[in-house]
C-alpha cells in the first residue's frame, strides 16, 4: 500500500510535472505557431515584394529594350539627315557655282547687249541722216528738174502728203480706212493718192 501511494503520489507529481511540461509545451508551441504565422506572413509579403520587383524588372529591361531600339532607329535617322544634308550641301555647291558662272554669262551678255545696242542707235542715227541727205538731194533735183518752189529743209520724214496737206504717218492709214471703209484698207496698207 505504501508502495502503492508511493507511486500514486509519484504519479500524480509526474502528472502535476508532466502537465506542467505539457503546459509549457502548448504554450511554446502556441508561441511557435505565432512565430510562424508571422514568419509566413513576412514570408507573403517578401513573395509580393519579389513578384513586383521581378515585373518591375522585367518592365525596366522590356523599356530598357525599346530605349535600345529608338537610340538604334535614331542613329540611322540622323544618319540619313547627316547623308541628304552633305547631299544638299553639294546640290547647294554646284547651284552656287552654276549661279556664279550665270552671273558672269549675264554680265557678259549685256555688256555685249549694251554694246549692240549703241552699236545699233549710232547705225539708226547714221542711216536717219543718211536718209535725209537723200531725201534733201532728191527734192533739190526735184526743184531743178520740174521747176518747184525753192527748196527748203523744213521737211519732215514722219509725215506724208494726204488729200494736198501734210499727215503724221499714222494717221495716213486711219483716215485712208475711214474713207474706203475697214473692209477695203487694211492697216499698214499703201493707198495712193490723188491731189
Amino acid at each position: 500500500m505504501c508502495r502503492s501511494i508511493v507511486l500514486i503520489e509519484h504519479g500524480i507529481q509526474g502528472l502535476d510535472r508532466h502537465a506542467e511540461d505539457v503546459s509549457r509545451l502548448e504554450h511554446q508551441l502556441a508561441e511557435a505557431s505565432e512565430d510562424l504565422k508571422q514568419s509566413l506572413a513576412a514570408n507573403s509579403e517578401v513573395s509580393t515584394k519579389i513578384a513586383q520587383e521581378g515585373a518591375e524588372r522585367e518592365i525596366a529591361q522590356k523599356d530598357a529594350v525599346e530605349v535600345r531600339q529608338l537610340l538604334v532607329a535614331e542613329k540611322a535617322e540622323a544618319l540619313r539627315a547627316a547623308t541628304e544634308i552633305a547631299a544638299l550641301k553639294r546640290m547647294v555647291e554646284e547651284r552656287d557655282e552654276k549661279l556664279s558662272s550665270s552671273t558672269i554669262e549675264l554680265v557678259a551678255l549685256q555688256a555685249a547687249k549694251d554694246e549692240a545696242e549703241a552699236e545699233l542707235d549710232q547705225n539708226f542715227e547714221e542711216s536717219e541722216e543718211l536718209l535725209k541727205q537723200c531725201f534733201d538731194r532728191a527734192v533739190g533735183q526735184a526743184h531743178v528738174l520740174y521747176g518747184g518752189p525753192p527748196a527748203t529743209s523744213d521737211f519732215d520724214l514722219d509725215c506724208e502728203v494726204y488729200q494736198g496737206r501734210l499727215v503724221p504717218s499714222a494717221e495716213v492709214a486711219a483716215l485712208a480706212a475711214q474713207e474706203t471703209g475697214p473692209a477695203e484698207a487694211e492697216e499698214g496698207e499703201c493707198v495712193e493718192v490723188n491731189p
